[in-house]
């Protein structure tokens, strides 16, 4: 038999069962607290709210590379899209012992001024167009083998080509406005996986105070299926002399594939400057004593 007690609740305990009951699980409520502002949080209508997308590199910039224009600006001995590579120098002189040139480049020798050879006769190109006598204007270049008074005394009149061969031609070069390819050329029968180095030899033909923008040149490494890069790397300013001076420049780079594509292109803006000379064009093993070459099926 169920008898009824006659207690009498608290009118507060029963006014707190009351709220406790008629809440929902969807009613349920945090006041503000550490990332809340205190409002019921809206809706979601199933929309992504839009990004926003800041500017700048991305992926950021490595190796200290400078993001400009959306784009990283790699300092001297990096490359790629993030400046994630590094490229070599040139080979030490011990790296470098009793081994042959597998390229070089001397550009020959004659008794006339100015060589009738073009660069298919030495097996590259070049965006520069040739000239054949006086005088060598922006844009042009010439096989010469001892420096013509072009531009009255501004550059190093009567001096000759890098390793002082009677009547030996070097490669002079006036750059014009737009960046162009002083050298491509393509070697085979590299072998993979092997460090190579590829130089040349450059003089600023300008003399001190004669020329505002002095030459700078970028040394290139690519793949001959793809142009995928895999090596490059500045020379920084060529600087000029009270007489034409000769400085090796170039890079080493680890052979991927059984060929490559070495390029030299120029790094600096034309007019008013930024001439001069190559010569000795030259690709070599790093390595005392070894060939450098595997022939290949290709």
């Amino acid at each position: 038999m169920l008898i009824m007690s006659s207690y009498t609740w608290p009118f507060w305990l029963v006014f707190v069962c009351w709220c406790c009951m008629s809440l929902t699980k969807g009613d349920v409520y945090f006041g503000e607290d550490e990332g809340n502002s205190g409002e019921k949080p809206p809706v979601d209508s199933g929309e992504k709210p839009p990004v926003n997308h800041r500017a700048g590199c991305v992926p950021q910039c490595k190796n200290y590379g400078k993001c400009i224009n959306n784009k990283c600006s790699c300092p001297t001995g990096f490359y790629g899209p993030v400046c994630e590579h590094k490229s070599g120098g040139l080979c030490t002189d011990e790296d470098l012992r009793d081994t042959d040139p597998i390229l070089l480049i001397t550009f020959g020798k004659g008794s006339n001024q100015y060589s009738t050879k073009k660069p298919t006769n030495f097996h590259f190109s070049t965006t520069y167009e040739q000239v054949f006598e006086p005088t060598t204007a922006d844009g042009r270049f010439s096989l010469i083998n001892s420096i013509h008074d072009d531009f009255g005394g501004s550059w190093h009149t009567g001096a000759t080509d890098h390793t002082g061969d009677k009547g030996g031609y070097m490669f002079l070069v006036n750059a014009n406005f737009k960046a162009g390819e002083f050298y491509r050329g393509t070697v085979k029968n590299l072998c993979v996986g092997q460090l190579y180095e590829f130089s040349v030899y450059l003089a600023n033909i300008c003399k001190p105070g004669k020329c505002e923008i002095k030459p700078n040149v970028k040394f290139q490494v690519r793949t001959t299926v793809g142009n995928h890069l895999l090596a490059e790397l500045n020379s920084g300013n060529v600087l000029e002399h009270n007489t034409l001076t000769w400085k090796k420049y170039g890079l080493s780079f680890t052979a991927k594939t059984n060929s490559v594509v070495l390029l030299m292109i120029s790094n600096a803006a034309g007019g008013m400057g930024n001439d001069l000379a190559l010569d000795d064009i030259a690709l070599r093993v790093c390595g005392a004593g070894k060939s450098g070459f595997c022939p290949s099926d290709d």
